[in-house]
């Protein structure tokens, strides 16, 4: 759907601006010349490369991704305290994140093995995205007292530039239970 606006964009563009007169070439995947000016399709944005009228090189700039804070999380619904802290960093079509667990260092003993889905919303709270974690894939951080302290995981999903904006808080739901023990108490 991105990559039919994206051609519609550009064919817009090169319609508006008088093609009809100039040849528009394409020179590699998301990269015409129009008017002696090179184009690239950046993120569903056509960006001016370069201009092959001028007589010094532009050297292209890569914005700079920061990392930011995407919310923390209540998992108190498996265990009193427990929580989630997540963050993020968006470069390229990709959110990579961070989840910290805490407050749940026995998750693997004494709980089932499931999943947890992070859903990323919007300010109105609708889920925009979701991702999957599986408890097998979470890694134990040890501690001073040689116990799991914390449980860390880092991931990536693919999501456009619209939706990553448009992220306001998370929210995480999981299919982890508490384990039944027996009357023995194993």
């Amino acid at each position: 759907m991105y990559y039919r606006l994206s051609i519609c964009t550009l064919i817009s563009f090169f319609v508006v601006s008088g093609c009809s007169n100039d040849k528009s070439i394409q020179i590699a995947e998301n990269t015409f010349i129009h008017d002696s000016k090179v184009y690239k399709l950046i993120d569903n944005e056509l960006v001016e490369v370069a201009d092959m009228n001028s007589k010094k090189i532009r050297k292209l700039e890569i914005l700079k991704p920061e990392p930011k804070s995407l919310g923390n999380a209540s998992l108190s619904y498996i265990k009193e305290g427990a929580e989630a802290k997540v963050q993020g960093l968006y470069r390229g079509n990709k959110l990579y994140f961070k989840i910290k667990l805490e407050g749940i260092n026995d998750l693997k003993e004494n709980y089932t093995p499931g999943k947890f889905d992070i859903d990323f919303e919007d300010s109105l709270g609708f889920i925009i995205h979701t991702t999957e974690i599986l408890t097998s894939d979470l890694t134990g951080i040890i501690g001073y007292d040689d116990k799991i302290s914390h449980y860390l995981y880092n991931g990536k999903t693919e999501m456009s530039t619209e939706i990553n904006s448009s992220i306001a808080s998370i929210t995480i739901g999981s299919t982890v239970k508490r384990k039944n023990k027996s009357v023995y108490g194993y």
